[in-house]
């Protein structure tokens, strides 16, 4: 079986940012909220097309978890993301 020869912490900034960002979405996702900026989660996700609801949850689930996107509330009736 393959073992790991460096550990997870030491690698290559490369494949770390692949690691982030290496998705089929993903890059996608970072580049519509760098052009657009904080938008509703319904405005985001209809900036993507395509996506199927499964890939779309997953994929947000995961930029959540990594602190790439932060959701916030706002005093609103339709709450946005940034």
């Amino acid at each position: 079986m393959y073992q790991r020869k460096l550990e997870k912490d030491i690698r290559c900034p490369l494949e770390y940012g692949m690691e982030l960002f290496g998705g089929k979405w993903n890059s996608r996702i970072i580049c519509v909220l760098a052009a657009l900026g904080t938008l509703r989660y319904s405005e985001l996700r209809h900036e993507m097309g395509n996506i199927t609801d499964a890939a779309w949850a997953s994929t947000w689930k995961g930029f959540i978890a990594g602190s790439i996107v932060e959701r916030g509330a706002y005093d609103e009736i339709r709450p946005r993301l940034k």
